[in-house]
């Protein structure tokens, strides 16, 4: 039996992680509805690195959000002759569950091995906080529920100023 490849861990930087949760929360602005956003980045061995949010044009008319082939098809374009690739996309749910239903499963865009698509709950509106998403991985022709989540994706700094703090000099 041989062993599977491990999936690479994706790292997300805070800044992008905001900027995604913006997005997702601009979707539901004129009425509820779910929202999408395409994760590009670098891809190495055992890890990879969002680095490029994609807004594709998406209906969401009936509440709830789909891509066609035409509009996902504008994003790929997008980092054609770059090195970047894609990785997966985050999306939102309307309230707290954010486990994959059959449609997230059946018209995700991202499906092929390795995969991530994180759905984050309340459209957005609260931020991304990683420990209220859910975080799928798409493994042999399905998406998964990740319960480890660092073993799939992690946050990272997107800047820290560490300069110490100065008093301005008295005269």
């Amino acid at each position: 039996m041989s062993a599977r490849k491990a999936l690479p861990v994706v790292y997300l930087p805070e800044a992008l992680a905001g900027e995604t949760a913006a997005l997702l929360a601009s979707f539901a602005q004129r009425g509820p509805s779910e929202g999408v956003v395409y994760w590009f980045g670098l891809e190495f061995a055992e890890r990879a690195v969002v680095t490029t949010l994609i807004v594709p044009a998406a209906d969401t008319s009936e509440g709830r959000v789909s891509t066609s082939a035409e509009s996902n098809a504008e994003a790929i374009v997008e980092i054609v002759g770059t090195p970047l690739v894609y990785l997966g996309q985050a999306h939102s749910h309307p309230g707290w569950r954010v486990d994959h239903s059959l449609v997230d499963d059946r018209e995700t865009f991202a499906r092929f091995d390795g995969a991530i698509s994180v759905v984050v709950p309340w459209f957005g509106r609260y931020g991304f906080v990683l420990q209220d998403c859910g975080v799928h991985r798409h493994v042999a022709g399905q998406y998964r529920r990740v319960e480890r989540v660092a073993e799939h994706l992690r946050m990272i700094p997107s800047l820290r100023d560490l300069r110490p703090v100065r008093l301005p000099t008295q005269p």
